[in-house]
């Protein structure tokens, strides 16, 4: 039978069946939903290394002549010991610490200085500098509080919060240094996917139909430009792995990159740091790989076989254990919920690599193979007929592994859905969703109305409307400027990405670190929702006696509540028929939505019930109540 009609007897085996992926395209509907749906439901999050609290308090006012002899401070997530300090100031900005900061005993998310001794009365501001075990973030802030009579410091920091500066590490450089590591992953994972998944099989079916010698060149091209994308991949990582190393240890170590080479930052970051084990491990990887690619290289040319050989889909298992390595340096190692995150963070990476370097090979080796084929024999339609849909395939499978473990990941870093608007992580996420709403849309316009067009043309020998066709050769052209539209809003995409992992998930303090409750434990927390208000109280020092009662109060945009009639907090004694005992709170100058209060009310160790209660002129009064438990002076559990 001559090869033009084996051609054309045989295209009917080249088509797929197009139901399957345009119903497989329509089950992600209710992903995308399901991911709206949960966004509405509070979860804890965190946000680097925050601080949770302190011993004195933020804003805290001490008894005449008894100064602390500690300060100790607690934060969200586990510190780095190497690169984490306090340091306490007076008002004359004389350190009056004995400078032995350290990472309290048995307790890792804490530091904790001892004061000189003898200290006057007055203000005194504490400083703190930490890099967290867990992604390596830096955070710096600072809270004040008094020892006597005397107002706090002008530039004492907010209550509670302190002067958090989580977002510090959103710059021009880590998102670069980051960047370069997302696109070599996704260059690296993607193009050995899309060569031994999508191209080997779809070019299997071709070889009843096309020419031989102009498949193999095909096949040659293709495989030739897959090790020169997985090259280029692995000398990206490399650059953008030890860029990030450097970048790393100057923020650690707070210098300038060419000053850590001599003032030991470098070396401690990278023995003794959670992030330089990390660090060694992936570069081994990378090592790997490089040598895996080398060997796999060298031997095709001794056996005078360029292009790919089928041990190269083996660089996938490094590929693959170099996106671990990111994960156990991200947001997900430094959740609570880590055993989950990880994974799913890495299942992330291992989705968006599969989808993005598949388009990246589409664009720079799929040329390679249609100019392979001979024009006007309709092979270059056939080729794309049986393409498309198989990567189509991957990429809906892609889509449906980013839609769950994006959403896992958004469900928990935000925690709530006015954090996808109000806070600085979450509106990154928002520019990330758009570009992948975008995306999918190039993605729906491939599957849903090229492919289809494609197979009928492949299956037709029809001048007009044929495999050979003007009107093919005009959709091939079409498809190729729509993969590029697509890589480049990919390339986009893991940009924003870049700039989404620098930034920290907005905090959420509720549940996230043990709060004391006992006499001697320092000051005590709570946080909740009065109506339309959300409300944090710190009561210092939490004993029995007189305390400093201090409430910040948001609105449901997260904005601070200005305009108040009266703020009350009612004590009910649970344990004893006291009476309900009122104390009014007072705007604290200077900090809108801050209000404070001092008094003796509760003066036995027991269950209380606070009530706050918020009265504004034009708004219903809103109330919440919440228990607590006093301890007895001397008292341990």
């Amino acid at each position: 039978m001559p090869q033009g009609e084996k051609k054309r007897t045989g295209t009917a085996m080249l088509a797929l069946k197009r139901f399957p992926l345009r119903r497989g395209f329509k089950l992600l509907l209710p992903f995308c939903i399901a991911l709206g749906i949960l966004l509405l439901v509070p979860l804890t999050a965190y946000a680097h290394a925050q601080y949770l609290r302190s011993n004195p308090a933020a804003n805290a006012r001490l008894e005449s002549g008894k100064p602390p002899t500690t300060v100790q401070v607690w934060f969200s997530e586990q510190i780095d010991p190497s690169f984490s300090k306090l340091e306490v100031f007076n008002k004359d900005r004389q350190r009056v610490d004995a400078g032995d900061s350290h990472i309290a005993p048995n307790d890792t998310y804490s530091l904790i200085i001892s004061m000189r001794p003898g200290l006057p009365d007055g203000p005194y501001t504490v400083v703190f500098r930490n890099v967290s075990a867990e992604d390596g973030h830096e955070v710096q802030g600072s809270f004040s509080f008094v020892v006597g009579g005397g107002p706090l410091p002008a530039a004492n920091a907010d209550l509670l919060g302190a002067e958090q500066t989580a977002n510090d590490n959103f710059n021009i450089w880590s998102i670069l240094v980051r960047w370069l590591n997302y696109l070599g992953m996704a260059g690296l994972v993607g193009c050995i996917a899309f060569f031994f998944f999508v191209w080997r099989p779809a070019a299997g079916q071709l070889d009843e139909f096309v020419g031989a010698t102009e498949l193999e060149k095909a096949r040659q091209g293709v495989g030739a430009r897959m090790q020169a994308i997985a090259l280029w991949s692995l000398i990206t990582l490399a650059v953008g792995w030890l860029a990030f190393l450097i970048y790393q240890a100057s923020i650690a170590g707070g210098s300038a990159p060419w000053e850590i080479f001599s003032n030991g930052a470098l070396s401690a970051l990278l023995f003794k740091s959670r992030f330089g084990t990390v660090w060694l491990v992936r570069l081994a990887l990378i090592i790997i790989a490089s040598l895996m690619l080398w060997l796999s290289w060298t031997t095709n040319h001794a056996d005078k076989k360029p292009g790919a050989s089928a041990r190269q889909w083996l660089l996938l298992f490094p590929g693959i254990a170099i996106m671990l390595t990111t994960s156990l340096n991200a947001h997900a190692a430094a959740n609570k919920l880590a055993w989950l995150l990880v994974p799913a963070d890495s299942l992330h990476l291992v989705g968006t690599s599969f989808w993005i370097g598949g388009v990246l090979m589409l664009v720079l080796a799929l040329p390679l193979a249609i100019r392979a084929l001979v024009p006007g024999t309709g092979d270059r339609t056939r080729l794309l007929a049986v393409l498309i849909p198989r990567f189509s395939t991957i990429a809906i499978i892609s889509v449906a592994i980013l839609v769950l473990t994006g959403l896992l990941q958004a469900f928990i870093h935000l925690g709530t859905l006015d954090a996808l608007f109000t806070s600085s992580y979450g509106q990154a996420l928002c520019i990330k969703l758009v570009l992948f709403i975008v995306l999918l849309g190039l993605g729906a316009f491939n599957l849903l109305k090229i492919s289809p067009r494609m197979s009928d043309f492949a299956q037709s020998s029809d001048e007009e409307v044929g495999a050979s066709s003007f009107a093919a050769g005009a959709l091939q052209r079409t498809f190729q400027r729509s993969v590029r539209i697509e890589l480049g809003v990919m390339i986009a995409l893991l940009i924003v990405v870049g700039g989404l992992t620098s930034l920290g998930p907005p905090q959420v303090n509720a549940g996230q670190a043990p709060q004391s409750s006992s006499a001697s434990g320092g000051p005590l927390t709570h946080q909740g929702q009065a109506g339309d208000i959300s409300y944090r109280i710190a009561i210092n020092p939490g004993k029995i006696g007189y305390n400093t009662f201090e409430l910040e109060l948001k609105d449901k945009n997260g904005k601070p509540v200005k305009q108040t009639d009266a703020v009350i907090a009612r004590f009910l004694m649970l344990d004893m028929d006291m009476g309900v005992q009122e104390v009014d709170f007072k705007p604290i100058a200077n900090k809108p939505g801050y209000y404070s209060a001092t008094d003796s009310v509760l003066s036995m160790a027991g269950d209380w019930q606070i009530s706050v209660l918020v009265r504004r002129t034009g708004f219903d009064d809103v109330k919440d109540s919440f228990q607590l438990k006093l301890q007895a002076p001397g008292y341990s559990s």
